[in-house]
């Protein structure tokens, strides 16, 4: 599938750009941050770039731009972003699904996982953004939900919600 303008869902609202840089705010006073996922429209296609990591910062998976590079011996990565049901990092043991990334029906991107980042878990479905299984969906300090975005390319979540 090919396509000019997908949009991300990220939690309950919707963000219309060429490329998405998700990150997480490690330090509010310097305002470091970590990348969670990046995601590009480039030449009609999806790209998708990420390192998922356990609780113990240890490599799970590094995805760069759509090519697996790395994977630990304890997971399974199946698919591809641009397949049916995208692509899916599983838990050999028990197949609980650790993150996937795929493109709906109707061109949207839907990003779904647990990362973790500065000692905190990170956990990102379709309809929520939890931090340490606290929900986070305030927008630059305002509570919106379902709401449509254009031009913010940036997304930084932080302990007090998302920001752009």
């Amino acid at each position: 599938m090919t396509h000019d303008d997908y949009m991300l869902i990220l939690g309950s609202n919707v963000y219309a750009d060429q490329a998405y840089m998700v990150s997480y705010q490690t330090d509010i006073k310097t305002g470091d941050r970590t990348n969670l996922f990046t995601l590009e429209n480039s030449d009609g296609n999806l790209t998708l770039t990420t390192e998922i990591r356990d609780e113990n910062s240890e490599l799970i998976a590094k995805i760069d731009r759509n090519e697996l590079t790395q994977i630990n011996k304890n997971f399974d990565v199946q698919g591809e972003i641009e397949t049916e049901n995208g692509i899916t990092l599983t838990k050999r043991e028990n197949g609980d699904v650790i993150f996937n990334a795929k493109i709906t029906e109707d061109g949207y991107v839907a990003v779904s996982g647990i990362f973790y980042v500065g000692g905190k878990k990170i956990h990102i479905t379709d309809r929520t953004v939890e931090i340490n299984d606290t929900p986070r969906q305030t927008i630059n300090g305002v509570n919106v939900h379902d709401t449509f975005f254009v031009g913010n390319y940036d997304i930084t979540i932080t302990d007090d919600g998302l920001k752009f």
